[in-house]
């Protein structure tokens, strides 16, 4: 699972329970929340991986370990930018509908743009999200039962 907290100061904390085994999972994390905030500079995201109270992620295996923390912040990422465009939309005089991120820092609102810190400074409190390890949507995958019996998987009958 990652958890994505956008502070009033523009910083942003990524905390997910993936271990860094030598891979450089802290580092993928980082990069993930950047691109997926499209590209907001590295020096504003403090990540903070490898504690059980994070929740539970994917397996730290590798090269699948970026696969699966990518989607864990992407779908926080997504969560928590709907979180925070709901809360601050009304102090900018707009509807959060027509509020998107664009790239390098920058909100824009109807047809006025703010910076990311503009923005962040309107929220009442820290916004936060959660986004539970789940499989890969493009992925299909099976189980096979105690009898031998291939069974279709999904995301909500077997959880990652």
């Amino acid at each position: 699972m990652a958890q994505i907290k956008i502070h009033r100061d523009g910083s942003v904390e990524t905390l997910c329970g993936t271990q860094d085994i030598g891979g450089g999972a802290r580092t993928v994390v980082q990069l993930h929340t950047s691109r997926f905030l499209k590209y907001l500079p590295l020096g504003k995201i403090t990540v903070r991986i490898g504690n059980s109270r994070y929740g539970s992620s994917g397996a730290s295996a590798g090269s699948s370990t970026t696969r699966g923390v990518e989607w864990e912040v992407k779908r926080a990422v997504a969560k928590v930018l709907e979180a925070l465009f709901e809360e601050v939309a009304p102090k900018l005089n707009t509807n959060a509908a027509s509020m998107e991120l664009l790239e390098g820092g920058k909100v824009r609102a109807a047809t006025k743009e703010y910076s990311w810190e503009e923005v962040c400074s309107q929220l009442k409190d820290t916004v936060m999200s959660h986004a539970s390890t789940a499989m890969d949507p493009d992925s299909q995958w099976a189980v096979i039962d105690d009898e031998g019996k291939i069974q279709q998987a999904s995301e909500e009958t077997y959880l990652a």
